[in-house]
């Protein structure tokens, strides 16, 4: 019986954070399934609060959810075995395989036990996606070239020999100095290590890519690497990398005609995708604050999810965004709590086991918003969920999405929930006796284009505006191939084949 060849690999590494690597490995996943290949996602240890939930119970960083999305099938925990989540005061909690295994500090990085367990996490895992699969496309996590970090770096050029994987090498034009950090990068690196760079990108280019010409040359006599492709600035849909969509959306204003939502920046804030589908909109200017005065003017307030419901409440209060709060719900401005910002918008938080806060038999009076008390603990809930809305504005409109918290909260008599969750789910959430001020545990719970535009027309009704209607196109598939087709112009894709030693096309697909 002839045994399968292991499936050939292939990373997207980047000369520093923040260059486009994700997008970049979403579009070649897309690309890939699209020329008949059946393709996966890999990245080997990745810090980040934007989580995704596999179909059984399992959390993964949120980008690797979507690069499975966009190569049509099913995510697993395999795809990121370890998924490191910032708790603040050099804490974090690590997601081993999907399942959280325990909270370190980030000196532990630095230890022999950590870093020999990892790769053995990160071996097994990458080793069951190549036997199930023909391409997995890796992505790093940050840049290679950490020469202070090389020792604990797990996720970069020790991930593409475990995998066997030449590494292109992206650079973000756009923020300028591409050209230095392509060729910089690379002689940073050990010898063994260059040997690996088999090409470069520059991503998110505008203009005229002839006066770029010359540069590119150097960096390819420089290096003896091809420059394999020159991606223009692309605009999705897409998540954005942690961080990226706070920093853009912070320096915003509301725009004339446009709905103005503040989503509180909070220092631990987490999985803020849930509001990509807001942001999308054509009438809302989603801006993310951390000072009170900038909630004035606002048509809604969102508080977020986040890593630490205890320590974020007391930013509130240190910083006057508790009363600033309270203050737009005396003025009817609608306030919506997202997990950790629905455990705060409740009476009160109770920490016995000391897991959030620290300490022991800990307790933080909420902003008394909704008739709700949170206890924590130790047991994380994760679940993918369903189900439909019980708020008066979007009444039977079906949501959709995730839970990920170790928090329960508990409504007291004559609170009523938001939601009902189908199967064991039961009612989720819970809602004002005025309707405006709600709260829910469900992440991606504006996805759903039917209870998004309720919301919405909502707000659109308080200013006296024309409601608006909703469009039935999956623009998550849609954004999928726009991003695929611009990436597939723009790269060498013969060149990228000849690297996997694959043909354009899986040969039963050639005609």
């Amino acid at each position: 019986m002839q045994m399968k060849a292991k499936a050939k690999t292939i990373m997207i590494q980047g000369s520093a954070s923040h260059v486009g690597k994700s997008a970049l490995a979403t579009a070649l996943c897309r690309i890939f399934a699209q020329d008949g290949y059946r393709v996966a996602p890999f990245k080997s240890w990745n810090m980040a609060l934007n989580s995704y939930v596999t179909c059984d119970g399992g959390e993964i960083g949120r980008a690797q959810g979507e690069q499975a999305e966009a190569a049509g099938i099913e995510a697993t925990v395999d795809m990121n075995p370890i998924l490191v989540k910032p708790k603040g005061q050099g804490q974090a909690q690590v997601i081993v395989r999907g399942r959280p295994h325990g909270d370190v500090s980030y000196a532990a990085r630095s230890q022999e036990e950590y870093i020999r367990f990892s790769l053995q996490v990160i071996a097994r895992s990458l080793d069951t996606l190549r036997d199930e699969f023909d391409i997995i496309v890796l992505e790093g996590a940050g840049s290679p070239a950490e020469i202070n970090l090389a020792d604990q770096d797990v996720a970069n050029m020790k991930a593409a020999e475990l995998a066997e994987a030449p590494v292109l090498l992206v650079n973000d034009i756009d923020r300028g100095g591409a050209l230095a950090a392509a060729v910089g990068t690379m002689l940073l690196l050990p010898q063994e290590d260059q040997q690996r760079i088999a090409g470069f990108i520059f991503n998110k280019f505008r203009g005229d890519k002839a006066v770029l010409e010359p540069g590119l040359k150097v960096v390819e006599e420089r290096t003896g690497r091809p420059v394999l492709g020159v991606v223009p600035h692309i605009q999705t849909n897409l998540a954005e990398e942690d961080g990226v969509a706070l920093e853009r959306s912070a320096c915003c204003g509301a725009s004339h005609g446009k709905l103005q939502i503040c989503v509180v920046r909070l220092p631990h804030i987490s999985n803020f995708t849930d509001f990509d589908a807001l942001a999308a909109e054509e009438d809302v200017e989603l801006i993310y604050v951390d000072e009170p005065e900038k909630l004035s003017g606002a048509d809604a307030v969102i508080l977020p999810g986040t890593k630490n419901s205890m320590r974020d409440l007391q930013f509130l209060r240190l910083h006057g965004l508790d009363r600033a709060i309270s203050a737009a719900c005396e003025q009817n401005i609608p306030v919506v709590g997202i997990c950790g910002g629905y455990q705060m918008l409740g009476e009160k938080l109770c920490d016995p086991h000391g897991g959030e806060s620290g300490s022991s038999a800990a307790e933080a009076k909420g902003l008394g918003l909704l008739a709700v008390t949170t206890r924590f603990y130790p047991e994380k809930k994760v679940v993918r969920a369903e189900g439909e809305s019980r708020l008066s504005f979007a009444l039977g409109e079906k949501v959709s999405g995730y839970e990920i918290h170790m928090g329960q909260s508990e409504r007291e008599p004559g609170c009523s929930a938001a939601f009902t969750l189908s199967g064991e789910g039961g009612n989720d959430g819970a809602v004002s006796a005025c309707g405006r001020i709600w709260g829910t545990y469900l992440h991606g719970v504006f996805d759903r284009p039917g209870f998004r535009r309720a919301w919405l027309n909502r707000l659109r009704q308080s200013r006296g505006w024309q409601e608006l209607g909703t469009e039935a196109l999956d623009h998550r598939e849609s954004s999928f191939d726009k991003l695929a087709a611009e990436v597939r112009r723009a790269l060498d894709m013969d060149a990228i084949y000849k690297l996997l030693e694959l043909p354009g096309k899986k040969k039963e697909d050639l005609s």
